[in-house]
């Protein structure tokens, strides 16, 4: 089988059988001029879903939920149950069947993409993220994303998934929020005003897995400036401190500001610069293999068919026609008009604000939204990447010339013990004494030590100090610490202090912190948040808090009461200060 031009497009005959009926706002009306436009723009329907077996379906959800959708698919008016019945999941005939093809086109795919038949694949009528193991939920039966990730973790991929619907993904966060190896970041509508209720930036994860859960609520009438502000400033650093080996993604178009169910004022454009950006993701983190699914929508002759097209063209690295084709306009208007929703667009980009003036209320709701991501990233994002951001040391999304480094981040990692079980401590290296060094996988965030090695050369050509220990000609542990562009001219922030994985648990890296601050003149401070973890093998939360507060107390920190704007959504943050002079 040759990979197709552009994304695999799932798409057939049962796609359309998934229908709560004529009155319900997820309708299969929208295949009609949703697939029609994604042929006018080169897409053609390369997969036809079959339903998911029950054996598979059960990869996330329990045996008598599955029986229970297949008993009222065959009795839609017996006694109703787990979600099912009056209200946003009423039975139908043919429903397991129907639903179990919506999860199986997303198994397809990613079945497709795993044997490397397909890089890219878009199954448009799939992203039914509300679906909970026991129950229905939000029109949504079975859970296509989730599965679809069970089959990549399955394969021992670790998965990054990103949902863009105006509602919260909370049935993919619930499945997985428990594996470290899956890290879910949803936008949408605050859940103080919308389904389903939840989505809350303290909503991080446990355990193991606590970091791998980011939410990011809107409030009501935010518009495409901040929305796309916070996507663009919190997937690159995130997925780069992270490391997937696959993305899944979900492009609901009811985040629209002409979609009837919800209220955020996002365009189309901005939906098509989230979708090109996630393609670069994919590339950049992920060898290119990125599932994307479409989600709700609830304007479908304006916006759908608009949104899929974007998305598909993004992963077909296409830029959008100039207008939408004439005879496309022309077929479906009428119909469109009928439903209320017309005139149909010309192109597939908004304009600006979608036509609309932006008002008082828009700009109070975007300072908050703003306010809101801005915490996301505080918390989700490592301090050293952050920081290497705002000073121009990185850019996510730049691949930069590998350094020397032959380590991938595959497996466990090399012991660098073997080599030289007493590691040389070089204070305060300039960059060009980085430049004749290595850096070992996993010292440092990001995952990539490319990556890592330039922003240790970058920080300390920008007047950062840079410590570490080395085993010969490699980089096993490494302390980073920056003045402080916010607060007191004298005092410095803690970036970074890490050890490789062969190396951690000997006292390295509390000799390395110490012997780093020895020549630095003026008080540190330094907030330890969820996002510095191994990704690979993160410890507990519990565990990961006892090591900073032992490692900071050790080295002359003393702890003191972290900045509100973390504290509410990380409770656990660890935040110190060591006063200048101290030893």
């Amino acid at each position: 089988m040759s990979k197709p031009s552009g994304p695999l497009l799932v798409y057939g005959p049962l796609s359309a059988t998934y229908d709560f009926g004529p009155a319900h706002p997820l309708t299969p009306r929208r295949f009609g001029p949703g697939i029609d436009l994604l042929r006018a723009v080169g897409a053609e329907p390369g997969m036809a879903p079959e339903p998911a077996p029950d054996e598979e379906l059960r990869w996330v959800h329990v045996a008598g939920y599955v029986e229970t959708v297949r008993r009222l698919s065959a009795d839609p008016f017996g006694p109703a149950g787990a979600g099912i019945g009056p209200g946003d999941d009423p039975a139908f005939p043919g429903m397991h069947e129907a639903a179990a093809a919506v999860a199986g086109g997303s198994l397809q795919a990613m079945e497709a993409i795993l044997r490397g038949e397909a890089e890219h694949a878009f199954h448009a009528g799939g992203g039914l993220h509300h679906a909970m193991p026991d129950r229905a939920s939000g029109f949504c039966i079975y859970n296509d994303p989730a599965l679809a990730i069970a089959r990549a973790r399955r394969a021992g991929l670790r998965v990054l998934y990103v949902d863009l619907d105006v509602h919260h993904g909370d049935g993919v966060q619930a499945i997985h929020a428990s594996d470290p190896g899956v890290l879910t970041i949803s936008f949408h509508e605050s859940g103080r005003y919308l389904f389903p209720g939840t989505g809350f930036v303290d909503e991080v994860g446990a355990g193991t897995a606590a970091g791998t859960i980011a939410n990011v609520p809107f409030e009501p009438f935010t518009g495409e400036d901040a929305w796309w502000a916070a996507v663009n400033s919190i997937i690159p650093p995130v997925a780069a401190a992270f490391g997937p080996d696959l993305l899944v993604t979900q492009h609901g178009a009811d985040s629209h500001a002409w979609d009837p169910l919800a209220h955020l004022a996002v365009t189309t454009s901005a939906m098509g610069r989230a979708a090109r950006l996630l393609d670069e993701v994919a590339h950049r983190f992920a060898g290119g293999r990125w599932l994307a699914t479409g989600g709700g929508g609830y304007d479908v002759y304006r916006v759908v068919p608009r949104a899929w097209a974007l998305t598909w063209l993004a992963g077909a690295h296409r830029e959008p026609p100039a207008r939408i084709p004439s005879a496309w306009r022309a077929r479906w208007g009428t119909e469109a008009g009928r439903y209320r929703q017309s005139p149909i667009p010309g192109r597939f980009d908004d304009e600006p604000n979608a036509g609309r003036p932006i008002d008082l209320r828009q700009r109070s709701a975007e300072a908050q939204s703003i306010a809101t991501a801005r915490q996301v990233r505080e918390i989700h994002v490592p301090a050293l990447l952050k920081a290497a951001q705002e000073r121009g040391w990185w850019e996510p999304l730049t691949a930069y010339p590998d350094m020397g480094q032959g380590h991938g981040h595959a497996g466990e990692g090399q012991d660098h013990a073997g080599a030289n079980p007493s590691p040389t401590v070089l204070g305060h290296l300039s960059a060009e004494g980085l430049e004749r060094l290595n850096l070992a996988e996993r010292v440092i965030a990001p995952l990539d030590e490319s990556a890592g090695m330039r922003i240790l050369v970058a920080a300390a050509k920008g007047g950062a100090a840079v410590s570490v220990a080395a085993n010969g000609g490699t980089i096993v542990a490494a302390a980073v610490t920056a003045r402080s562009p916010s607060s007191a001219p004298q005092e410095h922030e803690l970036l970074a202090l890490g050890v490789a994985p062969g190396m951690r648990r000997q006292g390295l890296g509390k000799a390395l912190l110490v012997a780093h601050l020895a020549d630095l003149e003026g008080p540190v401070v330094a907030t330890v948040t969820l996002a510095e973890r191994d990704p690979l093998a993160p410890e507990a939360v519990e565990t990961r808090r006892r090591i900073a507060r032992s490692l900071l107390l050790g080295a002359g920190f003393e702890l003191m009461a972290p900045p509100p704007l973390i504290a509410t959504a990380d409770p656990g943050v660890v935040t110190a200060r060591r006063a200048r002079g101290q030893k």
